[in-house]
Parts: C-alpha cells; sequence; structure tokens
C-alpha cells in the first residue's frame, strides 16, 4: 500500500504537517494531485491540479506543477534546491498519487523558471546481484527528470559521491546533474524548412568536431552550438568554413549527431570521455556542455536551429531510444550496484526489456539495457511521442535519424505505425538505422503490408555502403547488384537480393558515417577481418584520389537519399588515431584533460580543404580538388531531376531515333553493359531528361583497366557533351560553364579503371 494516499477527499495529515513544515517566508507552498483534492494552501482555482503532462511546467497563475511516472512506487518527493550544486534540498514536497503518476503543485517567489529540482522514491526492491532485472526503489538514490526541459550537466560523478550500490542506506547523491524548471513560450520558434524527401542531401556532423579548430572562432565558442551558427569563418588558406561550408557545398539537410544530454563519462577507458553522446540520460534536455555560456543550451540551440533555416538548411537530430545512459546494473564486490540517473528508480520494468527468463536486461543494444516498446500502449512509446513533438514543435526539428531503430520494432507488431502516425511532427522525416545486434528491421518498412502508402520511414542501407566500397576494389563484380543501389532499391541480402524499399527516397544511401572509417580512411587502411571492405590501395595515392572520386561520384549520382559524413567532402582522416581501431571506432576519442593527440582524431582539420595536409599527414594533399569535385555533383544533383525520383522511374528498353526524346521523359535506359556477373562491371545507364531537361549518361568502370562506350549516337539524336570524369585533375574533372559549351564527346567515350563520366544530350 503507499504510505501516502487520498482518504474521502481529504488529504492525509501526514501530508498536510509536511507541507506546513516546507512553506517558508510567506510564500506559498502545495503539493496538490488528484482531482478534487483540496489546496494546501489557498489562491488556486478549483481546476489548477489537473495537469496531465510529464515534467515540469508552469501555469499563468504562478503555480508550477510536477508529473512523473512512477507505477510501483510507495511515495516520491519532489526536492527543491536553491543551488546547482547542492546536496541536500531546502524544502521536501511528498507528492500525492493519481493512478500510475504522482504529481505535485508549488509556487512562491522563488518557484518558477529556473528553480532546481530532482525526485526520490521508494517502494520494492527486488533486484540482487544474481537478479539484476526487476523494481529498484531505494530513497539513497536522487533522481532527475526523465521529461525536464533543461538539467545540469548529466554524468556519472556528477550524481555519484561514491558507487552507488543498490542495497545502500544512505544517500549518495553528488549534487550534480539537477533538473531546471524552464518555460519555452518566452523563446521565439525557430520555424520550418520544408524539403521533398527525394530532395535531401544530408550532412553528418558533430558540434563539437565541425567547430573545435575554426581559428575565426573564440575559444569559448569553439565545440558550441553557436559556435556551429556563426557564419563569417574561413579556413587557414581563407575558404568559407563553418555554416558557411555547408551553404557553398549545397547540402540541405544537416544531421546533428545527439544533442541530448548525456553521461560523457560512459567512455571505457581511463581519461577518455564518450565523444560521441549515444548515452542519452534526459531525452526532452539539449546537452549541456555545447552551451557557450554555461545554462543557455536551451536557447542557444534554438539559435543554431534557426541560423540553419534561415539559410535554407533543414536540421534533422540523431535520436537514442533504444537504450539509455543508465545502462544495466553490475555487480561490484559481491554487490550490486546500478546509475540510476531516473527512468531505472522510477519505473523499471514499464521502460526496460528484460531477458526471456526476466532476470536480466536484454542487451540487443550492446549497451546493456534495452527500451522495451512491445505491447500495445506503454509508458515507453509515449516518451518517445512526447520527445519528437517536442523537438519538432518547441525547437524547429525538421527530421530525425532513430539509432538502432530495430528496437522500436521487436514484439511490436505496429512497428512502423506507432512512431509514424503522431499529428504533432506529422511533417517531419523519420529516417530509421534498421538494425541492431539482434537483426533487420526492413519487414516493418516495406513487406507484410507496410509501404510508403501507409507509412514515411526511410531507411539507412547499409548494404549500399558495404557493396559501393567493393566496387571501388573491383571486387563487388555483380552488375545486378549495382543497378539496384544505382536505382534507389536498395538490397536485403548479399546478392542483389529483393528491392529493400518501396520507393527511391526511402533507401538512405551512405558511404561512411561516424561509426567506421571515414570515406579517405577506407582508402588508406586494410580491414582485419573484411567488414568494413576498405583497402588501402596499395598505398598509391593518386589510386586513393580516383577511388574517393569515384565513390562520392557514385553517391550522389544514385537514386535515394546521399549522406554524406562531415569532412569527407575534403578528404577528412581519423587514420592519426593511435590504433588503426580508434580510426575505426573513435566514439571514445575525446581526452577528459584536454590531450590534443586524442582529441584531434575526431576533430575536423580545415586545412584539408586548402589542400594542405601538413596537420594531418594521412589526409589528402588534394581536398580542395575532392571538395570541388563534391559541390559540383551536388549542384548537378539539384539543377535537374535526374538523380531524385519520388518514384521508381521506368525502364524503357530501346531508344530508336523515334523513341529517343520527350516519349521517353523520366524513365532510364541501360544502353551498355559490361561482363556479366564474376567479373568487374561496366556499365552506362541514360536518365532520360523530364520536360524541359536535357538527357543525362552516367558511365561507371569497376574494372582496373580502361573501356570505351562507342554507341552514343545510338542513344541520342543530339549531341553527348562531356559533363564529368573523375580520373582528372581540377579544371578538367567536371565541365562548371554552360552545359552546351562542355567539350563533345563525338561518337565514343573512353572511362578508365575505377572511374566514372556523366555525359549530358538535349537529344534535339
Amino acid at each position: 500500500m503507499r504510505r501516502r494516499e487520498l482518504r474521502n477527499g481529504v488529504l492525509t495529515v501526514a501530508l498536510l504537517a509536511a507541507s506546513a513544515a516546507f512553506s517558508w517566508a510567506g510564500e506559498e507552498l502545495a503539493a496538490v494531485a488528484a482531482e478534487n483534492s483540496p489546496k494546501v494552501s489557498s489562491a488556486p482555482s478549483a481546476a489548477s491540479g489537473q495537469e496531465a503532462r510529464y515534467g515540469a511546467h508552469v501555469g499563468a497563475d504562478g503555480w508550477v506543477d510536477f508529473v512523473v511516472h512512477a507505477p510501483a512506487a510507495t511515495a516520491v518527493d519532489l526536492l527543491l534546491y536553491d543551488d546547482p550544486r547542492a546536496r541536500t534540498p531546502q524544502r521536501r514536497v511528498a507528492m500525492t498519487p493519481a493512478g500510475d503518476d504522482w504529481k505535485a503543485r508549488v509556487r512562491g517567489s522563488r518557484h518558477g523558471p529556473a528553480l532546481f529540482y530532482m525526485y526520490q522514491a521508494s517502494g520494492p526492491r527486488e533486484v540482487s546481484p544474481e537478479r539484476p532485472f526487476g523494481a529498484l526503489f531505494n530513497p539513497a538514490y536522487v533522481l532527475n527528470d526523465p521529461y525536464a526541459y533543461r538539467t545540469e550537466n548529466v554524468n556519472y560523478d556528477a550524481f555519484f559521491a561514491t558507487v552507488p550500490f543498490t542495497d545502500m542506506t544512505t544517500p549518495v547523491y553528488a549534487g550534480g546533474g539537477k533538473s531546471v524548471v524552464y518555460d519555452h513560450s518566452g523563446d521565439g520558434f525557430p520555424g520550418h524548412v520544408r524539403i521533398a524527401p527525394e530532395d535531401l542531401i544530408v550532412y553528418e556532423l558533430h558540434v563539437q568536431d565541425y567547430t573545435a579548430t575554426l581559428e575565426g572562432l573564440p575559444a569559448a565558442r569553439r565545440g558550441t552550438y553557436l559556435g556551429l551558427a556563426r557564419g563569417g569563418l574561413k579556413t587557414p588558406g581563407g575558404l568559407a568554413a563553418g555554416i558557411d561550408h555547408l551553404v557553398e557545398l549545397g547540402v540541405n539537410a544537416v544531421e546533428l549527431m545527439p544533442v541530448m544530454e548525456y553521461d560523457e563519462q560512459s567512455g571505457n577507458q581511463s581519461g577518455r570521455l564518450n565523444h560521441w553522446g549515444y548515452m542519452t540520460s534526459n531525452f526532452f534536455a539539449p546537452e549541456a556542455r555545447y552551451a557557450a555560456s554555461p545554462g543557455r543550451q536551451v536557447v542557444e540551440l534554438k539559435q543554431l536551429v534557426r541560423a540553419l533555416h534561415q539559410r535554407g538548411i533543414a536540421v534533422f537530430l540523431d535520436v537514442v531510444y533504444n537504450h539509455t545512459a543508465e545502462q544495466s546494473p553490475w555487480v561490484s564486490d559481491g554487490r550490486l550496484a546500478a546509475k540510476c540517473f531516473n527512468l531505472m528508480c522510477l519505473a523499471a520494468d514499464r521502460v526496460y526489456r528484460p531477458t526471456s527468463d526476466g532476470r536480466y536486461y536484454l542487451n540487443n543494444t550492446g549497451t546493456g539495457n534495452d527500451v522495451d516498446f512491445s505491447g500495445g500502449k506503454r509508458y515507453s512509446k509515449q516518451l518517445v511521442r512526447d520527445s519528437l513533438a517536442m523537438w519538432h514543435q518547441i525547437y524547429g526539428i525538421d527530421g530525425f535519424r532513430f539509432d538502432l531503430a530495430r528496437i522500436l520494432a521487436e514484439g511490436s507488431h505496429d512497428a512502423a505505425d506507432w512512431v509514424d502516425n503522431d499529428p504533432r511532427y506529422a511533417t517531419a522525416h523519420l529516417h530509421a538505422e534498421p538494425w541492431d545486434m539482434g537483426g533487420q528491421w526492413w519487414d516493418f518498412m516495406d513487406s507484410d503490408g507496410w509501404s510508403a502508402d501507409n507509412n514515411r520511414w526511410a531507411k539507412w542501407l547499409g548494404h549500399y555502403r558495404d557493396k559501393v566500397r567493393r566496387f571501388s576494389q573491383s571486387s563487388l563484380n555483380d552488375p545486378d547488384a549495382f543497378k539496384q543501389l544505382i536505382e534507389g532499391r536498395g538490397s536485403v541480402s548479399r546478392g542483389a537480393g529483393p528491392a529493400a524499399s518501396s520507393r527511391p527516397w526511402r533507401s538512405i544511401n551512405l558511404l561512411a558515417v561516424h561509426d567506421g572509417y571515414t570515406l579517405r580512411d577506407c582508402t588508406w587502411f586494410n580491414d582485419s577481418d573484411g567488414s568494413q571492405n576498405c583497402w588501402d590501395s596499395n598505398q598509391d595515392e593518386d589510386l586513393r584520389r580516383q577511388r574517393e572520386k569515384l565513390l562520392l561520384g557514385i553517391l550522389l549520382t544514385s537514386q535515394g537519399v546521399p549522406v554524406i559524413l562531415q569532412g569527407d567532402e575534403f578528404g577528412r582522416s581519423k587514420a592519426g588515431a593511435a590504433a588503426q581501431e580508434g580510426a575505426r571506432n573513435s566514439y571514445n576519442y575525446e581526452s577528459s584533460t584536454g590531450d590534443l593527440a586524442v582529441n584531434r582524431v575526431n576533430w575536423i582539420d580545415w586545412r584539408l580543404k586548402d589542400g594542405d595536409n601538413s596537420a594531418s599527414p594521412t589526409g589528402p594533399a588534394y581536398g580542395k580538388e575532392l571538395f570541388e569535385w563534391t559541390r559540383g555533383l551536388i549542384t548537378l544533383r539539384k539543377k535537374w531531376s535526374h538523380f531524385r525520383r519520388h518514384d521508381f522511374a521506368r525502364y524503357v528498353h530501346a531508344a530508336t531515333d523515334d523513341r529517343a526524346g520527350p516519349i521517353n521523359d523520366g524513365g532510364f535506359s541501360y544502353v551498355w553493359e559490361g561482363p556479366r556477373s564474376g567479373e568487374p562491371t561496366q556499365l552506362a545507364v541514360v536518365w532520360w531528361g523530364k520536360a524541359g531537361e536535357p538527357d543525362l549518361m552516367v558511365i561507371y568502370n569497376e574494372g582496373w583497366e580502361p573501356f570505351k562506350v562507342d554507341n552514343l549516337s545510338h542513344w541520342s539524336r543530339g549531341n553527348w557533351k562531356i559533363l564529368a570524369r573523375s580520373w582528372h585533375g581540377p579544371g578538367q574533372d567536371m565541365c562548371r560553364g554552360k552545359w552546351k559549351q562542355c567539350p563533345a564527346a563525338g561518337s565514343a567515350v573512353t572511362v578508365a579503371g575505377r572511374s566514372m563520366a556523366i555525359l549530358v544530350s538535349d537529344n534535339d
């Protein structure tokens, strides 16, 4: 039975006494929970205690409502602090039960926005070293609000003064990581940028990495939201850097690696921090470490979103709902310890998934505590939807990339639906990383009744990365598989396999992302186990140059949505890590002591854009060439519709003089094919322009040796012009003037080994 309860509509004497004890300086302090329950102090209206939203919400009448979910708790106290570093609360308010929730209301001159608060919960404690999963209530833990709009920086040392054993009887709270009451209504709304899904060109970046070395920024703004928002920055060689670089490159969406509050002290190595941010502690609060001014992270992140929107760039968040920073409990000296920040000690069985025997936390994420979304109406599902709605409606976030999204589907028959159909963020893009350690999620998006007709999910395609990398090694040797990639159909098998997507824009194409080698490093390293499909190019730097340009060329001429990893467009390298594994998985390459040799592994070296690799000897000396190549391809992609079809283009089998031209508008044809499966692919494809557009022919060569396409005249009544040739150097690799003035291809064109070419014809 709960220690505090309502009897005949009257609060118990214990609750009244507690409230009286903590009213102070003549100000009102109240704990109000259930409908029609009496007020501890007068003033609020009879309806003012009916707040249903979780978190802390400031009312127009001056009251602040607190609501927290703790179904099995027998008591929950609201702790109020005057100092963000205080270990002991100045005031304590006994919360009252309302179904599975607990509620309290406070009012006073010191109770409102910027009020520091925490929770303390009592209840059953079922866990043990032999059975770590289960109810874990202990008033010795002090917990922050999982729905807090703002927090002080949350990390292990901020919370725990010593090892947080589950059987401890004395408080272990270290005084940090507090929740802070925040009222968003006083902030301006950053708006939205609406971009059709097929038109997206996404750039993945990390707030710290992208701005850490920008010389034009004051030191206090490097690695911050405001540093990323600032225009007018330059590389050491005087080229555009920072946000201006994104505009110059031409991308129209930025995907921010995690910016929700997370525990950076989960780096799993002495002296290292978790740099990437995939250890979320609070799903409604922006990361405090990225604020230029302490405590200003909410406003500064909104300023960043607004700055990107003003430049026509949509903002995506990389969101991590599959696990939390609490991880799973562990055994130390025979005792069970748990890193309880909030959810694990409030509602573990409503949030986390146990193993089949109910003894342990399931670990398909590889991080120890899978969030459970199985079944119908669950608190975990509401938490995710409420979080997405807030970021979309309050911060202006335009889309979301879901880390290890298969967790959303495990045990659920409506995984493509329960996130997709919330009207509060109906216009947001939804991109999934559709796998985890337990398997794939394809079937919940594009089979068994699911398709683009009933959900808007798109998915990262790991097989796109793998197969295109193998193509650049001359080791794919599968023209049917390659066709699937450039047609935007993806694949779900090692061979060509079935199409993975019911629309091209549902295929999110990537060559390199944060958790792996950069594009450059995939031409620098040999894989020890083959899992990355990378090869060191026989240490031939010119071959590396050609392969990097080929890889970028395939990415930007494929149907589907391209994703570019920060710095790949000018050859960023992480090969300076102490070991090859560091370049491949640099999640903890942030030094807690400021060691630059560690930090610079992830930081972007903007000199590479200038063609200067003096500070990054494993990077290229031709970064400027790579950038201009990438920028030119993006310009081409945005100028015409050939490589960004909303629906799969129809295939045209032949084109004689009477069939070429307008009759083929919007279709495509394979006009040259070399050897069949088992040998390197040689392929030419015409993407027929829509009305008012010319026709484009793209020629790909997987082989070592050059090959000639000598039937150009069969596929156009006009003259083919040469738009791009990846193997050439700057000034010759891309025609940047009016396309009708580009060099004539004549009746045949030769494409170098491991290279590609793009031709254009008006088919007059």
